[in-house]
């Protein structure tokens, strides 16, 4: 049976810089969590809070989107957006 080919380097430099920014993403997205968490707990309202965080971010992203609006890279900006807000609202209530 014939050993597969050895993929080429550009291919295994794109693997590699894909698990940095997945890593910088990961990181980025436990301290932003644990930071607007805070936040929102010390605010009088921390569901208001969330929703008002919310609400701007998603009409920046209306302001500037990453592609034309129908394009996948969009929708999964937003579905981000959505499941961090989610997310951050049930931490909120533990």
């Amino acid at each position: 049976m014939a050993q597969p080919e050895k993929p080429p380097e550009w291919l295994k430099k794109i693997v590699d810089s894909l698990g940095q920014a997945q890593a910088v993403n990961r990181a980025n997205h436990f301290i932003l969590a644990e930071v607007v968490t805070d936040l929102a707990k010390k605010s009088k309202d921390p569901e208001k809070y969330l929703a008002t965080m919310f609400e701007h971010i998603s009409a920046r992203a209306d302001r500037a989107p990453i592609e034309k609006e129908a394009h996948p890279v969009n929708a999964e900006f937003r579905w981000t957006i959505e499941t961090f807000f989610s997310l951050a609202r049930k931490r909120v209530k533990k």
